[in-house]
């Protein structure tokens, strides 16, 4: 239930699902001592203990009294089955409420049945009379078809009474909910699913991998039919949590998580990855990892670029090749050049920071801050060792160490005096010869 699907957990997708589905908050019934999965779930439904697991059935009937609703219908889902649409959900519901049976379950007729429990009609009338699990059918028996997909709306003053006339007897001595089909005191209805995919269940990694491929596909083609550009499906790879702005292209080999937010007409990839980015309009980013940061319109991140949690990039900065930044504020049309690193500063609006320059953030113990002002110009290969401020319109010389502030408008140089000593390569090659040829 832990293993992460698009995004996040596994379980939380049939959470998710469920609250979209009914409006209301689920529960969820959980094995005992289960702490892990205990603490993803609260925060999203109300937990019940399953004390002693012992099959489906046993777990609906592990709902306590006071989360019991008396009456009116109850979704019950299956969490490890993703891939459920909430319309799906909805015309369950609708068809529950319009028919009035004890049960509604959704059925599908998948083109690989095997291990899923089969739906039993009476021949005459053709309504629901049980559900067979593969298992428990009798040797040579021919398995119908139709399978259930472990999605069911009951009428919960049908439902507490039949979760108490199950038994164990059956191939696994379990409780089985799907028994409870045939026990029901009233009608069973079915609804199939239009696609037999949306009752896959999730049993080993390769399901897990063709559910992500499943939700791959579908967050795609929604993203296309609103107007993205995504030039190779095959190869990107976009969480449902992500949201992208029309005519903004997404190149091969882009993957954007978690609660990344693109605006329009961006320009992303070709192996990007972006993740919980917030992004304005126009931006472009090249091959690079941006993690946690917030990005204002016409931004330009060039390849290569690594940007770290607590970044904010106001409009127009340009990034270049190589170039890093961690927890800083970047100035509306600053540029901070190739193999640049900028750490915990604060770069004002219209600086240049040339290539090859650090803002040295780390004395060993702590932490310090880096303050650049506005129209600032900081020449290549510069160090400046924080904490330290370098003032509006000021002017640091290529190749320096800044241990001191700069004040604003003046010129800081620190570098070693530079001497040519005339004629050193001949006589370096005069004493590198051998023996008798100088």
């Amino acid at each position: 239930m832990l293993h992460p699907l698009a995004g996040r957990p596994l379980v939380l997708h049939s959470l998710s699902l469920a609250a979209q589905a009914t409006g209301s908050r689920p529960i969820a019934v959980v094995p005992p001592n289960a702490p892990e999965l205990t603490a993803v779930i609260e925060p999203h439904a109300d937990v019940a203990v399953q004390a002693n697991p012992r099959g489906t059935g046993d777990a609906l009937r592990s709902v306590p009294a006071a989360l019991r609703p008396p009456q009116g219908p109850l979704l019950v889902l299956s969490g490890d089955v993703p891939l459920l649409r909430p319309a799906t959900l909805r015309a369950l519901l609708d068809h529950h409420a319009r028919t009035h049976p004890a049960a509604t379950l959704l059925t599908s007729t998948p083109q690989d049945p095997a291990g899923l429990g089969r739906i039993v009609r009476d021949p005459r009338t053709r309504k629901v009379t049980h559900i067979t699990e593969e298992r428990d059918l009798p040797p040579g028996a021919t398995a119908p078809t139709e399978c259930n997909a472990g999605v069911y709306v009951f009428e919960a003053a049908a439902l507490w009474p039949a979760l108490d006339r199950l038994t164990t007897d059956n191939a696994q001595g379990e409780f089985y909910l799907t028994d409870v089909i045939a026990l029901i005191d009233g009608d069973v209805e079915a609804v199939a699913a239009d696609d037999p995919t949306e009752a896959m269940g999730i049993n080993d990694r390769v399901q897990l991998a063709q559910a992500a491929a499943e939700i791959r596909r579908r967050t795609l083609e929604s993203l296309m039919l609103d107007g993205v550009t995504v030039e190779d499906p095959a190869t990107t790879y976009v969480d449902p949590t992500v949201r992208v702005g029309r005519d903004t292209t997404l190149h091969p080999m882009t993957t954007l998580k978690g609660a990344t937010v693109l605006g329009e007409g961006c320009t992303i990839g070709p192996m990007a990855t972006l993740v919980d980015v917030r992004a304005g309009d126009g931006v472009s980013v090249g091959p690079s990892y941006l993690e946690e940061c917030d990005i204002a319109d016409s931004v330009s991140i060039g390849a290569y670029v690594r940007i770290r949690p607590g970044t904010r990039l106001d409009s127009d900065v340009h990034l270049g090749t190589h170039a890093e930044v961690k927890n800083s504020h970047i100035g509306s049309r600053s540029r901070i050049n190739h193999f640049s690193v900028v750490l915990d500063s604060d770069v004002g609006s219209d600086v240049n920071i040339g290539a090859g320059t650090v803002t040295a953030n780390f004395d060993g113990i702590d932490k310090h801050r880096t303050v650049i002002g506005d129209r600032a110009f900081i020449g290549s290969d510069s160090l400046l060792v924080a904490p330290r401020r370098i003032g509006d319109d000021a002017f640091v010389a290529g190749g320096s160490v800044i241990t001191s502030d700069v004040p604003d408008g003046a010129l800081a140089v620190e570098r070693g005096e530079q001497r040519n000593v005339a004629g050193w390569s001949a006589r370096r090659r005069r004493k590198g010869a051998p023996a008798g040829e100088q």
